[in-house]
């Protein structure tokens, strides 16, 4: 008998030991989890001191964190992974992010405005853009131990945008032909490949970033798409192809300029456009007339829906001009509008209503018969 109870008191004891094991673990689990105010602590110290937080948005595995410097006129945001606790990626961009007519500095000044603002650049490419009748110099930099790309203004040096990702940027292996995972053996698809399947599911937009990644051994795309300034997060099989939508929010930043949806303007292999294609993320171009063909007048999106999907962009803005038109066998909304120092012109896909070009310019800025060539800036450089 006392056999037995002995027995019985070790069992107890032996299962007590493995539930304070279990709770010890489970404990330290939450106590490691990152939280929200200490992902804002963590990213707060990328971000000037005059920054404030303004919202934050919660991924499977990481915050990102907006903040705004209202003194400077400049938005921030920062992605802070959770489990590692370290920031993976920040960017900025300035309220006014125009470019400028007129180019004063050289690439070297460029080089140097970049060396000083990332501290530890070890390379830089510079290169002069017009974009929508502006002059910015793209560059690409990096370090040992982040890489980024930004836009500068050609004669006040100031970084309009910036995307600063830390660590090392991970590349697909090629080269080996005895290597079962190279590229060159057709096994990965390529960053082009990505980006049109992608904006081919969103129906529309443009790929504002690409991450490979490798995870459990797998690569992976995590591409970033804006489609009317809303942000679609998606990851993509580097072999397959399979695209899955993770999450979906409002973008922070202001993407008024021309890159939106430009891409949903070109046609296919079919000859279809792909702002009309049969995504189901999109919820666009999902009626019998899902092709870029002449659509029945009955499928077309009013011309006041057309006035609403321009007035959700630009609120407060006036609209001086809308009307249908037919374009390359399909019908579109062609429009300007005005607010405060900016005219805006758009088209908008009458079927689908996804807005398929948008370009903004500032009013005194530019005359009818502006059309400088893009080397005019050239005689005026001043060193």
């Amino acid at each position: 008998m006392n056999r037995l109870l002995t027995k019985k008191n070790g069992l107890i004891a032996a299962a007590a030991v493995v539930i304070i094991a279990a709770a010890v673990i489970l404990s330290t689990s939450f106590s490691q989890a990152l939280t929200l105010d200490e992902a804002k602590d963590i990213a707060g110290k990328y971000v000037p001191s005059t920054a404030k937080f303004v919202t934050s948005e919660e991924e499977e595995n990481k915050y990102e964190v907006m903040f705004h410097d209202d003194a400077a006129g400049e938005g921030f945001e920062v992605e802070v992974h959770k489990d590692t606790k370290k920031v993976k990626k920040v960017e900025s961009q300035m309220d006014n992010d125009m470019g400028s007519k007129n180019v004063k500095l050289t690439e070297s000044q460029v080089k140097e405005i970049i060396k000083k603002k990332f501290e530890g650049v070890t390379s830089v490419s510079v290169n002069l853009k017009k974009d929508n009748g502006l002059y910015e110099y793209s560059v690409d930099f990096k370090s040992n131990d982040f890489y980024g790309d930004a836009e500068v203004h050609p004669e006040s040096g100031v970084i309009l945008e910036s995307t600063v990702k830390y660590g090392t940027a991970i590349t697909i292996p090629t080269g080996d032909s005895n290597d079962d995972n190279s590229s060159e053996n057709g096994k990965f698809l390529s960053y082009e490949e990505v980006e049109t399947l992608v904006i081919k599911e969103a129906g529309g937009g443009f790929v504002k970033d690409i991450d490979l990644e490798k995870e459990n051994g797998k690569y992976v795309y995590e591409v970033e798409l804006i489609k009317d300034n809303v942000e679609y997060d998606y990851i993509v099989d580097a072999e397959s192809g399979k695209v899955t939508l993770e999450n979906e929010h409002e973008s922070y930043f202001d993407y008024d300029d021309d890159r939106d949806d430009e891409e949903a303007a070109k046609p296919d292999s079919s000859g279809n456009n792909s702002s009309s294609g049969t995504s189901g993320n999109s919820g666009s171009g999902t009626g019998s007339s899902g092709t870029s063909g002449s659509t029945s007048s009955s499928s077309h999106i009013s011309s006041e829906k057309a006035r609403s999907i321009v007035l959700a962009k630009i609120p407060g803005a006036t609209i001086n001009k809308l009307k249908l038109e037919k374009d390359d066998g399909r019908y579109i909304y062609e429009g300007e509008a005005v607010l405060g120092d900016y005219e805006y012109e758009f088209e908008i896909d009458a079927n689908s209503g996804v807005i398929i070009d948008w370009d903004k310019d500032r009013i005194e800025d530019f005359d009818d018969d502006d059309d400088d060539d893009d080397d005019d800036w050239d005689d005026d450089w001043d060193d």
